[in-house]
């Protein structure tokens, strides 16, 4: 299968044909959309939806400002695809009455230059917005919501087959909705420990249907809401997904499972995919690495007994080490595997490392912490006024999110987001 990306010319005019560097600042295509450079702003929640409802103005600042700052595609985080499957009560939900103000949103993106991606979420077993009162989770089988505790849902039970593709239908609707709003491509949330990861998962799925068991039987809802998004967005619209390489966690996804998901992707029309890893609700640090958050994610949290879930959580939630570009190894044994482009996030703190990323076999890089910290960094790499972000790993701008927006605690550059009265 030909790489959906553009082609990069050869100015060598030897008999051997030797791959030519990517040049991280050069225009590229995905899919036809047309990128000015190999960085993308990866996904991390905003904090900007008070009540579910965007902050028009503090949500299109917040973006505006890596689109300012050079970012060639702005990733707007967590867009779930009905009520239930939301994870926080400040998360918004792709429905009709908020397109206007993600309209809004991607106007400020477009102004300075660059595209707009939205990333399409369901919290599956981990769901736990407080209006949802009175309707348990939904997962790919009987499981315990340890999040639901927050709201007196602990325990989420199985999707029966005939909600399985009015499920995909969402995802469907909610990614037109998108292009409507004027995004230019859509991200698909297939790791984290979200739904649509849950089912790729052998510890969560303990289906015996034709959504349990193989890989490919455990593949094929995720494969359901893919075409279901296709057929939605059209043939011009990218679809990127983000997909974990390991759960990092016993009995969770492993990378043998996750190559022969790549290849299945790949073969269902999937443009792009972002290898990542780990797990929100049982193991957040392997994603993240560095020192934990979790003593400031208690400290910012107003009801008590948020505080006591999330102390009943840090075990879970130890300070792994960091090293640059830690998802690398374990990428290319997906490199090998699929003609996709591929995309790096985690641990891209450098420009050294974006060049190391784009030399090793990936085509684009996803920047979160490093951009959180200094929203210019792209137009300071390219000017060569820095080559390393300065953000130092602390991770409080994960916390951050559940006060008034993530933001760098060593850096405020970023807006906080308009509470509602």
């Amino acid at each position: 299968m030909v790489r959906r990306t553009s082609p990069i010319p050869s100015t060598t005019k030897c008999n051997i044909s030797m791959p030519r560097p990517i040049d991280p600042f050069a225009p590229w295509a995905l899919r036809g959309l047309a990128l000015r450079n190999r960085f993308i702003k990866a996904a991390t929640f905003e904090g900007h939806c008070p009540g579910g409802k965007p902050d028009r103005e503090g949500l299109a600042a917040f973006h505006g400002a890596f689109a300012k700052g050079g970012a060639a595609l702005c990733t707007v985080s967590y867009g779930s695809v009905e009520p239930g499957g939301r994870t926080l009560d400040d998360q918004m939900c792709l429905q009709d009455d908020i397109l206007d103000h993600l309209r809004h949103v991607t106007d400020a993106i477009h102004r300075h230059g660059a595209k707009a991606s939205i990333q399409l979420a369901h919290g599956g077993g981990f769901s736990k917005w407080r209006g949802w009162l009175g309707k348990r989770a939904r997962g790919p089988s009987n499981g315990l919501n340890s999040l639901g505790m927050l709201v007196g849902t602990p325990f989420y039970r199985a999707l029966r087959l005939n909600e399985l593709p009015r499920l995909a239908e969402d995802f469907r609707v909610s990614a037109e909705r998108a292009v409507q709003a004027g995004f230019d491509a859509v991200e698909l949330h297939m790791g984290h420990g979200y739904l649509l990861s849950q089912f790729l998962c052998p510890a969560i799925n303990k289906r015996r249907d034709e959504y349990g068991g193989s890989v490919r039987n455990r593949a094929r809802f995720p494969l359901q809401v893919l075409r279901a998004v296709r057929q939605g967005v059209g043939d011009a619209v990218p679809i990127i997904v983000k997909m974990n390489l390991r759960d990092g966690f016993r009995g969770g996804l492993e990378i043998e499972d996750s190559v022969a998901f790549a290849k299945l992707l790949e073969a269902n029309d999937a443009d792009a995919l972002v290898l990542s890893g780990g797990s929100s609700s049982r193991n957040a640090m392997y994603l993240f690495r560095g020192q934990t958050f979790v003593h400031a994610l208690i400290k910012v949290q107003r009801r008590k007994i948020d505080k006591w879930v999330y102390r009943m959580a840090a075990p879970t939630m130890k300070s792994l080490p960091f090293k640059e570009l830690y998802f690398l190894d374990l990428a290319k044994q997906v490199m090998a595997a699929v003609d996709l482009p591929l995309i790096c996030v985690g641990g891209v703190q450098s420009l050294a490392s974006v060049h190391r990323a784009l030399a090793e076999g990936y085509q684009a890089v996803q920047l979160g912490r490093a951009l959180i910290h200094d929203p210019a960094l792209v137009r300071h790499y390219q000017e060569g006024s820095k080559t390393e972000s300065g953000c130092t790993i602390c991770n409080q701008c994960v916390a951050e999110m559940d006060r008034d927006g993530v933001r760098c605690v060593l850096n405020d550059a970023l807006p906080t987001r308009v509470r509602l009265a």
